[in-house]
């Protein structure tokens, strides 16, 4: 592969969601003319991809193609909104990822996904155990310049850079509502209100009905949200299998009592350009947006609803009341946001590139990843005082 140059940015990240493991040819057991019975194989890293209990990774992914597009666009570090491998094999998905990820000079943190817990599957150490995904990703930590760590990975951790905090969390994982994550919530208090870092991000898997637009319910409660938007950090979900990035927002809910009541306020409505600002001093007055990226090999499912708060939506069928969708074709409906945080500049460019098709040459990887009239979604994340 020939990968792009070094962006001129401090941190080119790529988020993702919701990959699988890359099987983009599954088969099935058959019988050859000689009677023959042959099984299918797909391998990671040289050795076959087992799902928890010893069978063939036999579900369809193109995530392999989603981590390509990543590394061709010159991705530092790509952050996983969740949902791993849907094998609940952590050893393969670890494989996977020395394969496609860290063998090519990638660094990578996930945050963990409901599919990912202990007991999913009915593995009661998937996460935690010791060959667990929690256990098997903390190997290996990025080592990007000045980066730092703190915290329990994927589910209330901290990683620094010089000028930027991504912040992990599980809440709604685990278990939904906001009273049942109250401790979720007071990390992401701690972890930003203690920080002087020029740019904000918290990542989660899970979503709000009302937060994403396809068929998923609530689990996070809004109380997160509006956490996240107070310190002016930018949010990144997945869960939902279909990709949307709202307007700036300045509210998600409102509190009545100790819970936080839906309450959405669009604070405008240019598609290029968020805002982000940390509430000032007696006030509520912060921004942000949310951009849900749960396209990343696995899914890319059909818009069922539309809370009036896209700014853009890509998915395979549109709803006929939605202006800001746009339809992904079958061949391209996989990709990533990526987004250069520049040390030097109060501004972020993001773009959601997609994948070729199947099968396509290294030159239409190349394309896809770099060419400025392949983005699907280009919009620049902008601090204001």
């Amino acid at each position: 592969l020939l990968y792009a140059p070094r962006c001129t940015c401090a941190l080119r990240i790529a988020f993702i969601g919701d990959t699988g493991i890359g099987n983009d040819k599954p088969g099935s057991v058959w019988t050859d003319y000689l009677g023959n019975v042959r099984r299918p194989s797909y391998k990671v890293d040289g050795v076959e991809c087992q799902t928890f209990d010893g069978k063939y990774c036999g579900a369809y992914s193109r995530a392999k193609n989603v981590f390509r597009l990543a590394a061709d666009a010159g991705a530092d570090l790509i952050v996983h909104a969740g949902d791993l491998d849907y094998a609940s094999s952590p050893t393969s998905f670890f494989r996977f990822l020395t394969e496609h990820v860290w063998r090519r000079g990638i660094s990578y943190i996930a945050s963990k996904g409901n599919h990912d817990v202990d007991g999913w599957d009915g593995v009661s150490d998937l996460w935690s155990g010791p060959r667990g995904y929690q256990s098997l990703l903390r190997r290996q930590l990025p080592t990007l310049r000045g980066s730092t760590y703190s915290g329990s990975y994927g589910e209330d951790f901290i990683m620094e850079t010089p000028d930027v905090l991504i912040v992990l969390s599980s809440v709604g994982a685990e278990r939904p509502g906001e009273s049942a994550n109250r401790d979720h919530y007071d990390f992401l208090e701690r972890a930003l209100s203690s920080s002087k870092r020029k740019w904000k991000i918290c990542v989660w898997h899970m979503t709000q009905e009302r937060l994403q637009v396809s068929y998923k319910g609530d689990a996070v409660g809004f109380g997160a949200y509006e956490i996240c938007r107070k310190y002016g950090a930018f949010i990144v979900t997945g869960h939902a299998h279909v990709y949307s990035r709202s307007f700036t927002m300045n509210r998600f809910g409102s509190k009545v009592y100790d819970f936080t009541r839906e309450d959405l306020q669009v604070y405008d409505r240019e598609t290029r350009r968020v805002l982000l600002r940390p509430s000032r001093a007696s006030s509520n007055d912060g921004l942000t947006a949310v951009a849900v990226v749960g396209i990343g090999g696995y899914k890319n499912e059909a818009q069922l609803t539309d809370s009036g708060i896209w700014a853009k939506v890509y998915s395979t069928s549109c709803l006929a009341s939605s202006p800001t969708c746009v339809r992904a074709p079958d061949a391209s409906k996989f990709g990533a946001l990526i987004c250069d945080f520049d040390d030097a500049s109060d501004r972020a460019s993001c773009a959601l590139r997609v994948v070729p098709y199947q099968g396509a040459d290294d030159a239409a990887f190349r394309y896809r990843a770099r060419a400025p009239d392949a983005v699907v979604d280009a919009f620049d994340l902008a601090r204001v005082a």
